[in-house]
């Protein structure tokens, strides 16, 4: 997700250019559209200074940002309290399939947390195909050496054959191909489309392993 929300700067006063808005709250880390309670702003050497105290519309904590506006580019990015911290993400379900996925998704995660979206959605792409054949290895009880040799396109469609499953990985391998591509071939898709899919997949895997391994069952 992004940290900011690019916003127009009229809610400060005449300008007519855009601020970076935070858009994840530094207390419960939930990506949110925040609310201002209070706002100011600042002249220095030419330079106006946005202040603003926001709360939270999840947890409702209040947090303060800055940012600066300079004819108007948005290239600064704001200064938050308390900062905002990057927060691994972790799931034991898909550990349990794939503790290699955990790590390179984290890595993938990262580089989303900075913005550096590019990056992300070919780590995402990465982290799909190492859950995709540890899927296939561990749960579906496949030749490992097999497994291995198969290029991403056809691990799909031999091993997810569910449909939830290959329509959504799908999106992901394609959208996370082209971009690793000098000349993308599906620019209209930006990268939260990528990320959604990739949210749909992992649910719906995690709810297939959960299907096949619950914790108690009937006596026959």
């Amino acid at each position: 997700m992004s940290k900011y929300l690019i916003k127009g700067a009229s809610i400060f006063g005449s300008y007519s250019h855009n601020f970076k808005k935070p858009s994840i709250c530094p207390y419960c880390h939930i990506s949110i559209d925040v609310q201002k309670k209070k706002k100011n702003e600042h002249s220095f050497n030419g330079h106006q200074l946005f202040i603003a105290t926001c709360k939270c519309t999840a947890c409702r904590k209040n947090f303060f940002f800055a940012c600066e506006y300079d004819s108007g580019k948005t290239d600064y990015d704001p200064i938050i309290y308390p900062a905002v911290e990057f927060v691994p993400y972790s799931n034991d379900t898909l550990k349990a399939i794939s503790p290699r996925f955990i790590d390179i998704y984290n890595q993938a995660l990262q580089s989303e947390f900075h913005n550096n979206l590019e990056l992300a959605a070919i780590g995402y792409r990465s982290a799909l195909e190492i859950l995709v054949k540890d899927y296939a290895i561990n749960e579906l009880k496949k030749d490992p050496e097999e497994v291995r040799s198969k290029k991403l396109y056809d691990a799909i469609e031999i091993y997810l054959n569910q449909d939830g499953l290959f329509k959504t990985a799908d999106v992901v391998r394609i959208l996370g191909n082209d971009h690793t591509h000098y000349d993308r071939k599906y620019p209209q898709y930006d990268f939260g489309l990528l990320k959604c899919y990739m949210d749909i997949f992992l649910k719906n895997i995690e709810a297939l392993y959960l299907i096949n391994h619950p914790p108690v069952s009937r006596t026959l």
